[in-house]
C-alpha cells in the first residue's frame, strides 16, 4: 500500500449533488482505499434543500469537515471567514497538501495557503480548459499541481496561462465500474415501459435546459421516426424549464407515446435505464465537463451520438466508440438512422466503448494516478 500516513485535505464549494459532486466524491474513496489519510470539507447546508454531497461522503464514511461556508459562488464576507478558519485549521492540522475543485474553494485555499508552504492542487472538471479570468491566472500561477481531464483542456490551459508544463497532469476522469457494469442484475426497464426487444431504444441523460439542444433532437427524432416507428426516445432527467424545452416540443411534434420521460433517477433504476438503452445521445456538456454521463453509457456498453462540442471527439473518437456529428438536426438523424440499420456498427462500437471504459475509466487506477501525483509533486518514494 501507497504512503498509508499521506493526510490530504479536499474542499468543495457546493452542496448540490450536480456537475463534478460524485467524481469528487468518487476520488476521495478512491485514494481512501489506497491508505491516503482523506478529509473532506464541505458546505454544512443546502439552502433549504438536502445536502446530498455531505450524506455522500459520510455514506462512504469519508471524514467530514463543515466548519467553513464553502459557497459555491464568491461572497466577500464568507469567503474572508472561511479564509480565516481554513488557515487556522491548517496551522493545526499536518496536511501533507490541500486539493481543490471548483473555483470558489480554490480561492479560499488560495488566500489561506498565501504565507505557506503546503502544495496547492487543483482538479479541473472543464473538459476544454479554464475559465481565462485575472482570478483565475492568479490562483493557477500559486498552485503547484493542476489536475486536467483531457490533453485538449491541458493544450488550452498552457496556451493561456503560460504556466510550466510539469505543473499540469493529464488524468481522465474516472466512474464506479462496479456499479455501472452490463453483467450488473438491475431492473428490467422494458418491461416497465411496455417495450419489446423489436424496440430501438435512444436515450438522452441530461437537465432539461434551454442550452442542452433538445429542440435539435427532437426533429433529428421525428425524422428518425417517420422512417422507423419501432424507435423509441427515452429522457432520463428534469428541470425548471422542462414544459418549454420538451414536452410542448414532444406535443407540437405529435411524439407523445414514443418519447418517454422517466424524471429524475438514482441507484439501480438510473443504470436499470441505461442499460435499457441501445445507443446513448449526448449533445453537449453540462457542468461536469468531463462528460460523465458518457463515460457511464461506455461502461454499460452503450455506444453514444454526439455533437462535436467540448472534449467529446476526445472521449469517443470517431467512428470508434459512437457517432460524432454536428449536432445539427440533419447530423443526428443521419447518426441515428445508421446506427439504426447498421447492427454491425452498434455492436462494434457497443464492444469498444465498453473496452476502453473498462480500461480508462477504473476508479482504483484512477486513484493509483492521483496519488502518484501527490508522490511526484512531494517528491515521495512510490
Amino acid at each position: 500500500m501507497l504512503s498509508p500516513t499521506l493526510k490530504v485535505l479536499h474542499l468543495f464549494s457546493n452542496s448540490k449533488w450536480t456537475g463534478p459532486a460524485e467524481p469528487v466524491v468518487n476520488t476521495c474513496r478512491a485514494l481512501r482505499s489506497l491508505g491516503v489519510d482523506v478529509t473532506f470539507a464541505c458546505s454544512p447546508k443546502a439552502g433549504s434543500g438536502f445536502n446530498k454531497v455531505r450524506h455522500m461522503a459520510e455514506l462512504y464514511k469519508i471524514p467530514v469537515l463543515t466548519f467553513m461556508y464553502l459557497s459555491k459562488h464568491r461572497h466577500p464576507w464568507k469567503n474572508f471567514r472561511d479564509k480565516t478558519a481554513l488557515r487556522r485549521h491548517l496551522q493545526e492540522v499536518p496536511y501533507a497538501l490541500v486539493h481543490c475543485h471548483l473555483h470558489n474553494d480554490h480561492l479560499i485555499a488560495g488566500a489561506a495557503l498565501a504565507e505557506s508552504s503546503i502544495p496547492l492542487v487543483r482538479s479541473s472538471y472543464e473538459g476544454v480548459g479554464l475559465s481565462e479570468s485575472k482570478n483565475c491566472r492568479a490562483l493557477l500561477k500559486r498552485t503547484n499541481l493542476i489536475i486536467e481531464p483531457s490533453e485538449m483542456a491541458k493544450n488550452a490551459d498552457l496556451k493561456h496561462f503560460t504556466l510550466p508544463a510539469e505543473r499540469f497532469s493529464v488524468i481522465p476522469g474516472a466512474i464506479d465500474l462496479t456499479r455501472f457494469s452490463p453483467s450488473e442484475k438491475l431492473p428490467s426497464w422494458r418491461d416497465k415501459w411496455k417495450l419489446t426487444k423489436d424496440h430501438f431504444i435512444f436515450g438522452i441523460v441530461a437537465r432539461m435546459q434551454t442550452h442542452r439542444h433538445y429542440e435539435d433532437l427532437f426533429v433529428a427524432f421525428a425524422h428518425v421516426l417517420r422512417q422507423f416507428p419501432q424507435a423509441r426516445l427515452l429522457i432520463v432527467g428534469r428541470g425548471t424549464h422542462q414544459e418549454k424545452v420538451a414536452y410542448a416540443p414532444v406535443r407540437n411534434l405529435k411524439l407523445e407515446g414514443k418519447v418517454i420521460f422517466t424524471g429524475y433517477l438514482e441507484g439501480d433504476e438510473y443504470t436499470g435505464a441505461l442499460g435499457a438503452m441501445d445507443v446513448g445521445i449526448y449533445l453537449t456538456p453540462g457542468s461536469d465537463g468531463t462528460c460523465r454521463t458518457v463515460r457511464e453509457f461506455m461502461a454499460m456498453g452503450v455506444p453514444v451520438i454526439s455533437s462535436a462540442r467540448g472534449m467529446l471527439p476526445e472521449l469517443l473518437g470517431q467512428e470508434e466508440r459512437g457517432l460524432v456529428t454536428d449536432g445539427s438536426p440533419e447530423g443526428l438523424t443521419e447518426a441515428m438512422v445508421r446506427m439504426i440499420t447498421h447492427k454491425a456498427l452498434v455492436k462494434r462500437c457497443s464492444e469498444a466503448a465498453l473496452a476502453h471504459a473498462q480500461k480508462h475509466f477504473d476508479l482504483n487506477i484512477y486513484g493509483a494516478r492521483i496519488l502518484a501525483a501527490y508522490h511526484q509533486l512531494l517528491r515521495l518514494p512510490g
